[in-house]
């Protein structure tokens, strides 16, 4: 049997379900293959951050999800800065099942009508870009399959072409039933800092509880090597937020598996994207890995319209030089978040610690040194620099802003070029830069910035100002504008007598 189609999207996680999903809305014909010969398939990942619902409101995917089981508005009870426990809450978070999250996007992608081949084990890819063949076995025999591009989001793996972001980690985890855990465990998500690593532990839509503890496997093999449940039972005992469940038998067998942060080098492939896990895995303590995987994956889907709607080799070379500046980003980002974490731990003087809370360009780890002078590590370190430089800017209050006096963006505002998205497509536009900005912006409350700020490089009275602006943005957006720019100091007021 053979088919054609636009995309085939390797993987039918979070990431591989976005990915076809948008691509489907945006006019693309789409096949789905998973590897998986049971589903919905068990998985962790269950915290979904409240970013994940924009997302799924893009995708006009909320009816479909509406029955998933999930747990929302659940308090976090934590042990970190200090050893003193606190409770925070996280009302726009929750709990669901993975499981049926999964299934219930891939049976919208099915009732949509992209075409969804499981499992599907691929035994060959032969061809090139725009004409790749993919032969695969199924159920029913051998299927080809030719497309015009490939996007991979099978999940995490090890090859050569990866990044360590971070020291190595391993997850262990267990579930116990109900009745076995103690109201004041039950009631709260639980994360708490200890010697060796972090314990995490939430009750689950099924009412089941998952335990698990994040730590360096070398450090787990030193104390008690083949020991898996004994070591994790040991760090609950130690533990002030465990140690009641400590002895608790278990109702699921352990699991074990990697959770070391990376960045694959090669998601950038002629004809080839990766997505999800195999692009990059983020440290597990954010609880938004989720979320990123499907934010990302709309932004290769960018990527890849940019591509195949213009036939241009400039349009390619500015898809990817957004898919890798996102690609980037997220994990220069999320590296900078995890290592000022780390750093809090009131146990921050342990060796477990210190490592993570340092930046991975200035330890010469020996499973990255081959890769140092790669381009996308190059960026990866400049992207890390900038973040770490940058200081959140203190609003000038608006009590301080003089009307009498004129407005004239700042000396060490620039112009400079960026990317974009606009109509679900890559363009460069002007942005303005400034070292009060975390990032250029050519966008405010959805308006092209230049060429209307041009005229701003000289001083104006604060009414030619808003006239100026009002004439292309009208006057409630000029108004936003201005004094958006002018508390963030991209904009400085000048006394008329030193004009």
């Amino acid at each position: 049997m053979n088919s054609t189609v636009d995309i085939v999207v390797i993987g039918a996680g979070p990431a591989g379900l976005t990915a076809a999903l948008r691509l489907q809305q945006l006019g693309y014909s789409v096949q789905l293959l998973e590897r998986s010969t049971h589903w919905p398939r068990p998985q962790i990942g269950e915290a979904l951050t409240p970013g994940v619902k924009n997302i799924i409101d893009l995708l006009d995917a909320n009816d479909a999800l509406e029955t998933v089981p999930h747990l929302a508005g659940m308090s976090t009870k934590i042990r970190w800065r200090s050893s003193t426990v606190e409770i925070v809450s996280h009302g726009d978070s929750a709990i669901v099942n993975r499981a049926a999250f999964d299934a219930a996007l891939l049976h919208l992608a099915q009732q949509r009508g992209i075409a969804v081949c499981m499992p599907a084990h691929i035994h060959s890819i032969t061809g090139q870009t725009t004409a790749w063949q993919l032969h695969i076995n199924t159920a029913t025999g051998h299927q080809s399959i030719t497309t015009r591009f490939i996007l991979d989001a099978s999940g995490r793996s090890h090859h050569q072409q990866q990044y360590q972001c971070a020291p190595r980690l391993s997850a262990i985890w267990a579930e116990l039933t109900p009745d076995q855990i103690p109201n004041h465990i039950a009631k709260h998500t639980q994360v708490e800092a200890l010697e060796h690593g972090w314990l995490w532990g939430t009750r689950l839509p099924n009412q089941h509880y998952r335990i698990m503890l994040v730590n360096d496997p070398q450090t787990a093999h030193q104390q008690m090597l083949g020991q898996a449940e004994q070591w994790l039972r040991s760090n609950c005992a130690s533990s002030e937020l465990f140690n009641a469940i400590a002895q608790t038998p278990y109702a699921s067998r352990l699991q074990v598996c990697a959770a070391t942060p990376y960045l694959a080098l090669d998601s950038w492939q002629d004809g080839k994207l990766k997505l999800g896990d195999t692009a990059f895995a983020l440290d597990p303590i954010s609880s938004s890995g989720v979320e990123k995987a499907m934010r990302f994956s709309l932004q290769a889907v960018v990527a890849l319209h940019t591509q195949l709607s213009n036939a241009d080799n400039s349009s390619k070379q500015l898809a990817r030089d957004f898919f890798e500046q996102r690609l980037i980003e997220t994990c220069a980002r999320h590296n900078y978040w995890t290592q000022s974490y780390y750093a809090q731990a009131w146990c921050y003087q342990q060796p477990f610690w210190q490592k993570r809370s340092v930046n991975p360009f200035d330890d010469n780890d020996s499973a990255n040194t081959h890769h140092a002078d790669h381009p996308l590590v190059q960026a990866m370190q400049a992207q890390s620099a900038q973040i770490r430089h940058y200081q959140e800017v203190e609003l000038k209050p608006l009590a301080n802003f003089n009307p009498q006096h004129h407005l004239r963006l700042h000396p060490a505002a620039t112009m400079i070029e960026t990317h974009c998205v606009v109509a679900n497509q890559v363009q460069k536009q002007l942005a303005l830069n400034h070292p009060n900005l975390e990032r250029p912006i050519a966008f405010l409350e959805n308006q092209a910035l230049f060429p209307h700020l041009n005229f701003l490089w000289q001083a104006h009275s604060l009414s030619n100002t808003l006239k100026k602006l009002g004439e292309n943005m009208g006057s409630e957006k000029s108004q936003k504008i201005t004094l958006w720019l002018w508390q963030r100091g991209l904009l400085e007021s000048v006394a008329t007598g030193a004009l």
